[in-house]
């Protein structure tokens, strides 16, 4: 970072200390308001994030505590997740993704506290290191590490590596706590493999005990953790990497170098104009390393341990990727899979250029510096929002997970789509949810629904709505839900109904306004799942749909389920082709 000897304007620390209590109190205030600001829908609408879901969570509910705790992912432990996933089996499933992003986010912002805090004096005044940890929570582009729990990893990281370079606690609680972390650290996920160099040098440098200590617990994480992927190697998608010169300079300059800007359509076509020619990409690299090498010789050591932590995390990024499930990782980075691996890279820069405006080498320099800092500033002003996936209804699933009798499975999907489903099987000791903001979906007479919608009969010939049942409570039902073969569905429970609906006219197919499921004489409202969904191989929105029978609406015996789609704009209602038979015990 930044030597403490710089001759600039500050406000010296020794004159805040008589209003330490009221600064730091504030000073908390205002990081959780900015960590809220930044990204809303992780504590209000938290959902499942991937590997959070399909593979902590299930695990842990699935095989129990003890058993995944110590299972590897992707060729190494994920202690921290697991162990957070182990936990939150004592809570109602409505509130485990909101403890898996309250559990990360608490993670970043004690990285940021730390950051700012009296142990890292030595990388520069205070000033400076509160710019550091609004740029450590600013960065655009973040979205991957934003209050996941899966790449808490990387957090735990940044944390680790502080620790690394931080100056001794003065206290025996901050003594285990920077044990606690960086055996934390060195638990979940290969970094303690890429800290082992600066943990090295660090004991090198300073030759105390603390950092032979902090070695020796960095290096045992690292024996493990290599240990681990030699025997079991990394996932399968992450073999081919299709690695060329010219991509390397067009993956660097872009993510590295202009991964600041927060995209859009124009931006985007002026930063694939420009790293057109990887020949202009690799000469705005060199000049790059001629900056990294200049402030590493006339840098603190602090600051050469920034850059040797960036240069390996880049190095490891690139050497094993996993950017794309498969085919060729590196054009995968290219256009934007593994988002998650700039995001050290990119700070280091930023800590860079920060270093850049206090040196006192060059005039010119530092206006540089300063120029370089305030387009920053501007970029994660614009970038600061990180938008949340919105869908599918998770209460709705919760409302029916409660139902469900043990033994009974319910396939959940979760946020990213379409490729990850959280799988559960009822268990005995699973808390209830007792979501008071959940309603069922309404249910009308057909009376009072045709009157609400005041909607015309199809004429004859007139094209009938494509659609179909996939899932009745989370099991498939293909081949399944005719007379003769029905789908039981336990009366008490009632019956989440999944499936898809299109309108195939003459010109594009579209979705309906709405869904509808008519059992006799009842009609009930569905949801709308705003999930990919490819019809003609043209993918579509607002296809896939939720119903949820209630008890009242089921009958013991045979019936017949009808699913209907209505157009707002025609006002004209459309009929399923196929009628689903359910069998109610």
């Amino acid at each position: 970072m930044v030597s403490s000897t710089v001759s600039c304007s500050r406000l010296s620390e020794s004159k805040i200390k008589n209003y330490r209590t009221p600064l730091i109190v504030v000073g908390v205030a205002c990081l959780l308001l900015l960590v809220f600001s930044r990204s809303p829908d992780e504590l209000l609408t938290a959902r499942f994030f991937a590997e959070d879901g399909q593979v902590f969570y299930q695990q842990a509910h699935e095989l129990g505590f003890l058993h995944s705790v110590l299972a590897t992912y992707n060729g190494y432990l994920h202690l921290f997740p697991r162990l957070i996933a182990g936990i939150s089996l004592w809570l109602p499933l409505y509130y485990v993704p909101l403890f898996f992003n309250v559990a990360a986010l608490t993670i970043q912002c004690v990285t940021a506290i730390y950051i700012c805090s009296a142990r890292m004096r030595n990388a520069g005044v205070l000033p400076l290191r509160i710019v550091v940890a609004l740029l450590y929570l600013g960065l655009p582009h973040t979205g991957e590490v934003w209050g996941k729990l899966v790449n808490s990893q990387w957090q735990l990281a940044v944390l680790s590596f502080l620790i690394l370079i931080a100056e001794p606690p003065r206290s025996r609680a901050g003594s285990w706590f920077d044990l606690a972390a960086l055996a934390m650290s060195a638990l979940t996920g290969p970094f303690s493999v890429l800290l082992f160099p600066i943990a090295l040098l660090v004991a090198l440098h300073k030759r105390s005990r603390r950092t032979v200590m902090q070695l020796a617990l960095t290096a045992a994480g690292a024996v493990v953790q290599g240990v681990l992927l030699l025997t079991n190697g990394r996932s399968p998608g992450a073999s081919t990497l299709g690695a060329t010169v010219p991509l390397f300079c067009r993956i660097l300059v872009r993510w590295l170098l202009f991964g600041f800007l927060p995209f859009r359509h124009r931006l985007e076509l002026f930063v694939q104009s420009l790293i057109g020619s990887w020949i202009f990409a690799g000469c705005l690299l060199i000049v790059v390393l001629a900056f990294a090498m200049w402030s590493a010789r006339r840098g603190s050591f602090e600051l050469r341990c920034v850059l040797l932590f960036g240069v390996v995390v880049i190095a490891a990024s690139l050497t094993s990727p996993v950017a794309a499930s498969g085919g060729e990782q590196w054009p995968s980075l290219l256009e934007g899979g593994g988002e998650r691996y700039w995001f050290i890279p990119r700070l280091v820069l930023a800590v860079e250029v920060l270093w850049l405006v206090v040196q006192p080498f060059s005039r010119w320099a530092r206006a540089a510096g300063v120029a370089i800092m305030v387009a920053i500033g501007i970029c994660c002003a614009a970038g600061w929002h990180i938008a949340q996936w919105q869908g599918p209804h998770f209460r709705t699933y919760l409302h029916v997970f409660d139902a469900l009798p043990v033994g009974a499975r319910l396939n959940v999907p979760i946020e990213p789509p379409p490729n990850w489903t959280l799988q559960l099987t009822k268990k005995p000791f699973d808390p209830m949810s007792h979501d008071a903001g959940f309603r069922d979906g309404r249910v009308l007479s057909d009376h009072d629904w045709r009157q609400e919608l005041a909607f015309t009969t199809d004429d004859a010939g007139a094209a009938s709505l494509l659609c179909d049942v996939i899932a009745v409570n989370g099991s498939s039902v293909a081949g399944r839900g005719t007379v003769t073969a029905p789908v039981h569905a336990t009366i008490l429970d009632g019956a989440l109904l999944e499936g898809w609906a299109v309108l195939n006219g003459d010109h594009e197919p579209i979705a309906m306004d709405r869904i509808y499921a008519k059992v006799y004489d009842r009609v009930v409202e569905g949801d709308r799942l705003s999930l990919p969904f490819f019809y003609r191989k043209k993918p579509m929105y607002d296809a896939p749909y939720l119903v949820f029978l209630p008890p009242t609406v089921l009958r013991p015996g045979l019936q017949a389920v009808t699913v209907m789609g209505y157009s707002q704009p025609e006002k004209m209602l459309r009929t399923c082709r196929k009628t689903l038979y359910l069998y109610g015990d």
